[in-house]
């Protein structure tokens, strides 16, 4: 392969990693999430496609950029070590992401960090390569760096001193530290929301990019019956009915989890039960978010045999706005999808319907772990 055609697969490269960054920075930040849901565009599904493409990018021209860089300057070999290393920290953890229920739970939230992690660092030296490539500015690298100059002793015969060690570690936390900047826009070693590290933290995805918002008094759940017969709760009802407690494992399908949650409020099978006497087995429940667009639904066996619930109160503290406040469902079994929050309608009914995501997405309908 000649100069010429490296040259075109530099610029291949460059371009679908920034389409990687563009759609992976999109998933992760609520608005631009929200905003590709509403426009239905399955970006998830994309990024894959693209992370495939990219694979296959990588498997054809590592060898020839090898050959290339061999009596290169240090920096070429540079910038293919680092993409080497980079991609297989993103394919690694990416497929341990997508197969999660194969591993463990402390495996799929370390292979979610490492994935994050992988791009937010990397994300300044791409600014950074780019803005001399694309501006012919002149970046003040050592002459030894870009090969103009023979390399000095302590680098060919591997001793560095402390003041060069210094100077690299400062280096690559100033990167590490960029990286965690446009990341979180605060210090890298920052935990969101007093959240413990340890356990994993929450990521907030919604449909829309606003929330219903509610006060205690002024929210209501119908409960509507097979045949139309129409129930309003208020919390002041909600309140009289028996409230549990029950500590679990918060797992969504994106790949992330958190430990040890506990969570308080009532069972389903309580709720509906106390409202309705002998439901048909063959009945299945539609629950729908106050949101106006997003729902989900159930057979009435998962509801009551596997003890969902709807939760009121989230670690001792009632559910931030962000997480459903006032009452989201629960199930302990399945993914967080299918935990409809701002829940303000729960329907019965004969035939099943599909949820949002079975509409707008290839989301399984019954999403079990």
């Amino acid at each position: 392969m000649n100069r010429k055609q490296l040259a075109w697969i530099h610029h291949i490269h460059a371009i679908v990693i920034i389409l990687l960054l563009l759609t992976g920075i999109s998933l992760y930040v609520s608005f631009f999430r929200t905003l590709f849901n509403e426009w239905k565009i399955p970006l998830v599904a994309i990024h894959i496609l693209i992370a495939i493409f990219y694979i296959g990018i990588m498997l054809f021209s590592v060898y020839y950029a090898f050959r290339y860089s061999e009596k290169r300057a240090p920096i070429k070999k540079f910038n293919i070590w680092l993409f080497i290393i980079l991609f297989s920290m993103w394919l690694i953890s990416g497929i341990l992401m997508y197969f999660q229920q194969l591993v463990p739970v402390w495996v799929r939230n370390n292979s979610v960090i490492i994935h994050d992690w992988s791009t937010w660092i990397v994300i300044p030296w791409v600014l950074f390569h780019g803005f001399g490539h694309l501006f012919k500015v002149r970046i003040p690298w050592p002459n030894w760096w870009r090969g103009r100059k023979q390399v000095p002793d302590w680098i060919a015969e591997n001793k560095l001193d402390r003041r060069e060690v210094t100077k690299s570690l400062l280096l690559f936390l100033a990167f590490l530290f960029l990286g965690g900047f446009i990341r979180w826009v605060s210090p890298i070693l920052s935990t969101p929301e007093n959240e413990e590290k340890r356990r994993g933290y929450f990521r907030i995805y919604n449909v829309t990019n606003d929330y219903p918002r509610y006060e205690n008094e002024d929210w209501k759940m119908t409960i509507e019956s097979l045949n139309q017969v129409m129930v309003e709760l208020t919390m002041k009802d909600m309140r009289k009915l028996p409230w549990h407690s029950i500590v679990d494992n918060f797992h969504c399908v994106t790949g992330w989890s958190v430990r040890g949650v506990e969570l308080h409020g009532i069972y389903l099978k309580g709720l509906l039960e106390t409202y309705y006497t002998n439901l048909p087995k063959d009945t299945y429940v539609t629950v729908y978010s106050g949101d106006g667009i997003y729902y989900d639904s159930f057979t009435i066996f998962q509801l009551l045999d596997e003890e969902a619930m709807l939760i009121f109160e989230l670690d001792g503290l009632p559910l931030k706005k962000s997480q459903g406040f006032p009452c989201r469902l629960y199930h302990p079994n399945m993914y967080g999808y299918k935990s409809v929050k701002w829940v303000t309608r729960i329907q019965l009914t004969a035939s099943r319907e599909q949820g949002y995501w079975q509409t707008n997405g290839d989301y399984d309908l019954d999403g079990y772990l």
